[in-house]
C-alpha cells in the first residue's frame, strides 16, 4: 500500500494484468496506466516536463504552463499544474473528445481553440496547435511551453520511471508494443528495456496516420498517429523501434468493445489498437517449446470514449461496426 504525501508521488505504480488466450506458449501482460491519477500514462509526461522544468527553475509558482495536446496530455498537465500551483492552458481542436475537455477544465485549466480557418489544408491542426502554444507563451508574460513533441524531457521521464516499473514487475520482456504519438513513451521505456534485456518493439500507429509512411488519410482514432503533412516529433526515436504496423478504427473501437461486454475491462483505443495487433503478432507465429512473454501498454481507460467508441449509434452512423473482429477476438482471447 502507498501513502503519499503529494498527488504527483501516485504517478505510475500502474498494476498488470495477465490475459488468458489459446496459446500457452504465450504469457500476455496489460499495463493497465489508467490507474494513473487523471487517468492515463501521460501523467508521466506531466510528471517529466514538470520536474525537469522545476529542477532548471524554469517553474515558480503562478507561472502559466501552455502546451498543445489532443486530450490526455493536456489532462494530465491540468492536473499536475493545480497540484503545484500553476496555471494552465492547453491549445486544442475540435478533434479533441468533449470528455477530456470537460476533465481539463474540472482541473481548473483553460482551453484555447485552434478552429478549421487555422488550418487551410483541413487537417488535424497539428501544427497549428504546435505554433499557437509557442505564440501564447511568448505573449503571455512569463509563461512556459513544455513542447511535449521535441523536448527531450519528455522520453527521459518514460525512461526514468516506466521502463523500470515494467521490468520490476515483469523480470524478461520478449516484446513490448505500444503506440505512437510523440513517440515519447515508446522511445523512453524502450531505450531502458533494450538496455537490459533483448527486447522486440513493436510501433502501432492508427490507418491513416503519416508516422511511418508520408502517405495517409483521417482516422477517428485520438491521441496516436499523425495526421499526413505534419512536422513530426524529434521525440521518435526510430533506432529502438524494431517493427512497425497499423491497426484501423475499426479494429481498434470494435476491440475496446469487446473487452468491455467481454472481459469487464473499460480501454482507451490505444488499448484496442495493442490488444488486437497482440492477436495478429501471436497467430502469425508458430507455436513452440518455449515460453514468450508480450507487455502491452495501454494508455488509458475508456470513461473518455463513451460517445464515440462505446456508442453503437455513432459506430453504426460511421460504419465502423463490424462482427468479425469480435469473432476474431473471441477465438483468441476466449
Amino acid at each position: 500500500m502507498i501513502v503519499a504525501n503529494d498527488l504527483t508521488e501516485l504517478i505510475g505504480h500502474s498494476p498488470v494484468l495477465k490475459i488468458k488466450t489459446v496459446r500457452p506458449d504465450w504469457d500476455l501482460y496489460l499495463k493497465l496506466e489508467s490507474f494513473n491519477p487523471s487517468g492515463s500514462f501521460k501523467d508521466r509526461t506531466a510528471w517529466g516536463l514538470i520536474s525537469a522544468a522545476e529542477e532548471r527553475g524554469a517553474l515558480k509558482p503562478g507561472t502559466t504552463i501552455v502546451e498543445s495536446s489532443s486530450g490526455n496530455t493536456a489532462k494530465a498537465l491540468a492536473m499536475m499544474a493545480a497540484a503545484r500551483g500553476y496555471r494552465f492552458i492547453a491549445v486544442v481542436d475540435k478533434h479533441a473528445p468533449a470528455d477530456k475537455l470537460n476533465a481539463i477544465r474540472v482541473y481548473g485549466g483553460e482551453l484555447h481553440f485552434c478552429v478549421d480557418e487555422d488550418d487551410p489544408d483541413g487537417g488535424h491542426l497539428v501544427d497549428v496547435r504546435r505554433e499557437t502554444a509557442k505564440r501564447l507563451a511568448r505573449e503571455i508574460p512569463g509563461a512556459v511551453n513544455l513542447d511535449q513533441y521535441d523536448n527531450p524531457d519528455n522520453p527521459r521521464g518514460y525512461y526514468r520511471l516506466l521502463g523500470p516499473e515494467l521490468l520490476g514487475q515483469i523480470s524478461r520482456i520478449d516484446v513490448f508494443v505500444g503506440t505512437i504519438g510523440t513517440g515519447s513513451s515508446l522511445s523512453g521505456t524502450s531505450r531502458y528495456l533494450k538496455e537490459h534485456g533483448t527486447t522486440l518493439v513493436i510501433a502501432l500507429e492508427p490507418k491513416g496516420s503519416a508516422h511511418f509512411s508520408p502517405r495517409g488519410h483521417g482516422y477517428f482514432i485520438s491521441g496516436p498517429g499523425y495526421p499526413p503533412g505534419a512536422k513530426l516529433p524529434k521525440n521518435i526515436d526510430h533506432s529502438v523501434i524494431d517493427r512497425h504496423d497499423v491497426v484501423s478504427d475499426a479494429q481498434a473501437f470494435n476491440t475496446m468493445r469487446f473487452f468491455a461486454a467481454k472481459k469487464g475491462l473499460l480501454m482507451g483505443d490505444s488499448g484496442g489498437m495493442v490488444a488486437y495487433y497482440a492477436m495478429k503478432h501471436i497467430r502469425g507465429i508458430a507455436p513452440g517449446p518455449d515460453r514468450k512473454t508480450m507487455v502491452l501498454l495501454v494508455g488509458d481507460g475508456g470513461e473518455s470514449y463513451l460517445s464515440h467508441a462505446f456508442n453503437e449509434t455513432w459506430m453504426i452512423e460511421n460504419e465502423l461496426l463490424d462482427p468479425s473482429v469480435e469473432k476474431e477476438l473471441a477465438a483468441f482471447y476466449g
